[in-house]
């Protein structure tokens, strides 16, 4: 049901929640005043209890943007100004610990980390993660939690667990629209609907996003020789646009105390267009070439899960399967044009066409299981999970033949191969509660992983399967008041895969050639860590400290062929040593100013064997970012967030200038609509420098990107609550006497 107060007079306020047979609740410190005269409560749940003794009382607190509580960081954004009219994945660069390299790909503390969205694992590769955060809007999302140490099903993540928890809405119907627009030349519509009664809960997503990016780009190359120096020099510009639709469907459905389903569907498309075009300057041939690339990617994931919880507290069962589809086709347009000295076209030219198709399936079962033993003290958690992943990549080519004008078949770079992994996972763990302050954990996994790489277009075809052992422990010790302190160990594993591994040499770049290993082993890691933090009412303060040793890491190594051709290999390296630094820490001044901080340093250390024969340098790696919220009212709120990043590299490093998002939000009409204007990068935009040291030669690598933007974005929100229930003349009866037996006795 539901319930509902109104012309409350400004003050502080105890609501008090009773029912026949349950546990009093009693919600403390409301505070009605001008600038926040309305709550909207979560939902409530009363527990069952013997007698009226059995009160529970919970202090009502407004959440703050960020969160931490034993080294985990909650971000809710739906307090932020910052996740109106963004992506998930621009949303997540803003929560503390987080960020993406130069690739791409998200990190935690300079560490890969596990997603998950609604407590549920995303099993996807790379490119299928990125275009399901970019289509997730995020105004959609909650809050995002980064636990640098994760539940014991997650424990051998390397980057720890990031979870991405989407809106719910409350009982009865609701729904919102948001509508956003940038300079940039992006726009987007997104629409919710949220439907809770009686068990079942049902929310739909579904919208769309368009964006425009252009770029610049320079890189310079100097080959050194005996007796001399050649150096090369090209200029890059580009442009990128992208169409995002999207839909996710989420249900829940209790059937009684002890049982429950959810399902997750979630499609997303994108659809993109890029031209870039290149002047290769006097020191190569000089050329003009200009590369067009039409390409539509189709994600479809559906996930089924199914709870049962006993009568035993905390003892718990869940079943997840769940499945993906994605198809991405690429059409790339390569023509070049070789030019005089005064940049006039010589009569010579060529032209390649490529087309490429990869289908991918995916295939996810997961079981877990936690119970409490019958001191209360101890605690098991057992479970096992297996992943199937099928990709079928084909590719055709053709070029035109300058003697008789016609495209002919290119086979060089006309292929098909299939591959195939699997993953199988057994794992168990205990926790044991020594003392309320002091706890520890200690487990251990065993995966079985199995790939097939088939070069269809040959007889080439490749089999591996290998055993992983990886065990792990912490120990946890609180001081109330004062601090908590965990240390931790685990063995984590990374798995080359089919981009890694593929022997297709991608020679798209005339100039730098790429290609995988199907030699490559995975890379084992033992990882230590030590995270002492302390809460207070005004301020939170975290420091860890970290060592890896790392075995057989895999990266991209380049090389010189020849004087102006490159190649880029991935290889195992004998191994590595990282030491790390991280802190994360927050402020409050007073009731409407925070500031959030955070801070990570790597420092690699390579073995003598990779600094001579392949050039590896030693170096550090930087991420930070500074957040800082300020309420007027409870109306009215400024939010901005600063970032800066520096990545070492085997090779070299990359380093990026600061970059900063500023969010001005205004509530009206009630609450019902949400204004929001985001500056992002009004001073300067996003560039990259990156260095590559060969043992012959240098490279160094400029990209400007189109990052200055001024959004503005509406939001509205539509309420409709559930009608109060009504009881049947049988339950009417049922109340009646006991309310009769209450007054009796």
């Amino acid at each position: 049901g539901n319930f509902s107060f109104t012309n409350i007079p400004n003050n502080y306020y105890r609501l008090r929640l009773s029912y026949i047979g349950f546990s009093t609740l009693t919600i403390d410190s409301i505070h009605f005043r001008a600038d926040r005269f309305d709550f909207n409560l979560s939902d409530i749940v009363l527990k069952t209890g013997a007698t009226e003794n059995l009160n529970e009382v919970v202090v009502y607190a407004e959440k703050p943007l960020i969160q931490s509580k034993e080294g985990n960081i909650t971000f809710n954004a739906g307090e932020s100004a910052l996740s109106a009219g963004s992506s998930a994945n621009e949303l997540l660069t803003n929560v503390p610990l987080v960020t993406k390299d130069p690739d791409g790909k998200l990190l935690v503390r300079g560490k890969e980390p596990k997603i998950l969205i609604d407590d549920k694992p995303v099993e996807l590769n790379q490119q299928q993660l990125q275009d399901l955060l970019e289509s997730l809007p995020g105004s959609s999302i909650e809050k995002i939690e980064v636990m640098t140490n994760p539940p014991p099903q997650y424990a051998n993540e390397q980057g720890g667990v990031i979870n991405i928890t989407t809106r719910k809405g409350r009982v009865g119907k609701s729904g919102r629209i948001t509508l956003s627009a940038g300079t940039r030349g992006e726009t987007g519509i997104n629409g919710n609907y949220n439907y809770r009664r009686q068990g079942f809960a049902m929310n739909i997503n579904a919208g769309g996003s368009y964006n425009q990016n252009d770029n610049t780009s320079y890189a310079i190359r100097q080959n050194f020789n005996t007796i001399t120096t050649k150096i090369y020099e090209t200029q890059s510009r580009s442009s990128n646009q992208n169409l995002r639709p999207n839909l996710r469907t989420n249900a829940d459905y209790e059937f009684n105390k002890k049982h429950s389903i959810n399902a997750v569907l979630n499609y997303n498309r994108n659809i993109s267009n890029t031209e870039a075009v290149t002047d290769f300057l006097p020191s190569y041939r000089l050329s003009h070439r200009v590369v067009e690339n039409e390409g539509e990617n189709y994600n479809a994931n559906l996930s089924l899960t199914y709870t049962l919880r006993t009568k035993k507290p905390g003892e718990m069962l869940r079943l997840i399967a769940s499945g993906n589809r994605s198809t991405n086709k690429n059409d790339r347009n390569f023509y070049q044009q070789f030019l005089l000295p005064d940049y006039s076209f010589d009569g010579q030219d060529s032209l390649m066409l490529q087309r490429l198709h990869n289908k991918t399936k995916g295939l996810n079962f997961r079981v877990n299981y936690e119970l409490p033993l019958s001191n209360k003290k101890t605690f098991l958690s057992v479970g096992t999970f297996l992943n199937l992943t099928q990709n079928h990549i084909q590719t055709a080519a053709e070029y035109k033949q300058s003697t008789e004008d016609k495209m002919m078949p290119l086979t060089a770079l006309t292929y098909a191969f299939a591959y195939q992994q699997e993953i199988e996972n057994i794992r168990g763990s205990i926790k044991h509660r020594w003392t309320e302050t002091l706890s520890t954990t200690a487990g251990a996994s065993i995966e079985h992983t199995g790939f097939d790489f088939d070069v269809l277009s040959s007889t080439s075809k490749v089999k591996n399967a290998y055993w992983s052992y990886l065990p792990f422990a912490n120990l946890n010790k609180s001081w109330k008041d004062a601090l908590n302190l965990t240390l931790s160990y685990r063995r984590t594993i990374r798995r080359p895969g089919y981009n890694e591994l593929s022997p297709i040499v991608d020679s798209s770049d005339l100039f730098n050639l790429r290609s995988g290993n199907t030699s490559l082993m995975p890379s084992l890691a033992n990882n230590f860590d030590l995270v002492v933090g302390t809460s207070k009412k005004r301020f939170y303060a975290n420091v860890g400290l970290g060592f890896n040793a790392i075995e057989d890491v895999f990266n991209q190594v380049r090389t010189q062929v020849n004087d102006s051709v490159t190649q880029t290999l991935w290889q195992n390296s004998s191994g590595k040593k990282e030491y790390e630094i991280s802190t994360w820490n927050g402020y409050t001044f007073d009731k409407r100013f925070k500031v959030n901080m955070s801070a990570s340093y790597t420092f690699n250390v390579y073995s003598g064997f990779d600094k001579v024969q392949r050039n590896f340098k030693n170096g550090g790696s930087l991420t930070s970012n500074l957040n800082a919220n300020y309420s007027w009212t409870d109306l009215y709120n400024l939010t901005s967030s600063f970032t800066f990043n520096r990545f070492a590299r085997p090779q070299g490093s990359t380093r990026s200038n600061l970059s900063m998002n500023v969010g001005f939000q205004a509530k009206l009409l009630e609450k019902k609509m949400t204004l929001t204007l985001n500056v992002i990068d009004p001073f300067r935009q996003q560039q990259n420098t990156s260095y590559t040291y060969g043992k012959n030669f240098t490279i160094e690598n400029y990209n400007s990107i189109q990052s200055r933007n001024i959004r503005l974005t509406v939001g509205y929100i539509f309420n409709r609550v559930a009608k109060t229930a009504r009881h049947s003349n049988k339950e009417k009866q049922k109340l009646q006497k006991a309310l009769e037996a209450v007054k009796a006795s």
